[in-house]
């Protein structure tokens, strides 16, 4: 079988071949979280909350007037603030998933940030406790690697604004001040690892909801959500992928004649003959029972057509191994050629897989949608699975 699933997978090398189709996505969400609009509109409301007391605080305290910069000028810092959390909430209105928005709008609140605390007149700044609030906002948000970032420009931007507010300049450094920058920054390590080992702990459970218990593939509910995102960006910056639907023949003489044990072993096994079939970038999911669907990137008519032959030249090999009787067929298209939702790609492919069915007594098939059965059949209605 060995022989099989490296022939399939020749493109593959290296680390992709023992890792799953997913992994790259799977680092990537690791190290940014993409937070739901609300949950930015909550940020953006937090900042401009943050300016109205910054200017209050500046202009109505009654401790002296700023240290370095006069009311005025130090209102126009956190009016200028509020100019550039309007252009960046109106950029996140039209575009939620931006991680350089991410980073630019947090760099840009802990400049902010560090210009009040330079200029904060109390002796024990309160306008410090900013910096946690841009920490943790943006480390609780966008995942370990802005919260890695947000440590070190807070930690810096404290030591140079405490430094210059308590010094009365910064090359007068006290003993104190450096105390207190290093306190600050072990209180803020702290905080990273502790926050590191929630962030796993959430990751985690975000991947274990994804993937099939069985077979370790993506599930229905994620295959759904990376196929919408897919099929709208190809909708708006063009392309073509293929979809695949593989449906194991005779499953349930298998689980009859050999029991449900044997039965799980063969999905096991033909889950992990697909994910040795496909690239790092495509797509491999258990959409119910015995089908499972594949997309496919980058690749043409031909080439969709070889991955679906040589997976069944390698399921045929294991089959022969264990003594099983044990084909799959295959229902293909091209998206959005033959559809631009799922629910109408599967629908079509469904009824292409049993057509290919019912011309192969032994199974075993690779049939194609064609175009004349998604003239006649566009309604878009999710397909059922037992």
């Amino acid at each position: 079988m060995e022989r099989y699933a490296k022939r399939a997978n020749g493109r593959r090398s290296g680390k992709d071949r023992r890792r799953s189709p997913g992994w790259r996505s799977a680092v990537q969400l690791e190290r940014i979280r993409y937070p739901g609009w609300w949950e930015q509109l909550l940020q953006f409301l937090t900042r401009y909350l943050f300016m109205v007391l910054g200017i209050v605080f500046f202009n109505y305290s009654p401790a002296p007037g700023p240290l370095w910069l006069s009311a005025p000028t130090i209102t126009a810092v956190l009016l200028g603030h509020g100019v550039l959390n309007t252009i960046l909430l109106w950029h996140a209105v039209h575009r939620p998933i931006c991680p350089a928005r991410y980073r630019l709008a947090m760099w840009v609140d802990l400049v902010a940030v560090s210009l009040c605390v330079a200029n904060d007149p109390y002796q024990v700044p309160p306008s410090v406790l900013a910096f946690i609030m841009v920490v943790l906002g943006n480390g609780m948000r966008y995942g370990m690697a802005l919260f890695a970032e947000a440590i070190v420009g807070a930690f810096a931007g404290a030591m140079v604004a405490l430094s210059v507010n308590g010094a009365g300049g910064i090359t007068q450094i006290t003993p104190g001040l450096v105390f207190l920058n290093l306190f600050g920054g072990i209180i803020l390590l702290y905080t990273y690892v502790l926050m590191s080992r929630i962030e796993r702990s959430r990751f985690n459970l975000e991947e274990r909801s994804r993937l099939d218990s069985l077979t370790g593939l993506v599930n229905r509910r994620a295959l759904e959500e990376a196929a919408d995102a897919l099929l709208k960006s190809l909708l708006e910056h063009g392309g073509e992928v293929a979809v695949m639907l593989a449906d194991m023949d005779d499953f349930k003489q298998i689980n009859d004649r050999h029991g449900h044990a044997v039965g799980d072993l063969v999905l096991r096994r033909f889950a992990r003959i697909l994910q040795r079939s496909i690239r790092s970038h495509d797509i491999a999911a258990r959409y119910g029972g015995d089908e499972f669907v594949l997309i496919l990137l980058d690749i043409d008519l031909a080439g969709t057509e070889r991955v679906a032959q040589r997976i069944q030249e390698s399921v045929a090999a294991w089959a022969r191994e264990n003594a099983l009787c044990c084909t799959v067929t295959f229902g293909l298209a091209a998206a959005p050629r033959h559809g631009t939702s799922l629910p109408v790609l599967l629908k079509a492919i469904d009824e292409a897989l049993y057509r290919g069915k019912r011309r192969s007594e032994h199974g075993g098939a690779v049939e194609w949608v064609t175009d004349e059965a998604v003239k006649v059949s566009p309604v878009e209605t999710p397909m059922l699975v037992d």
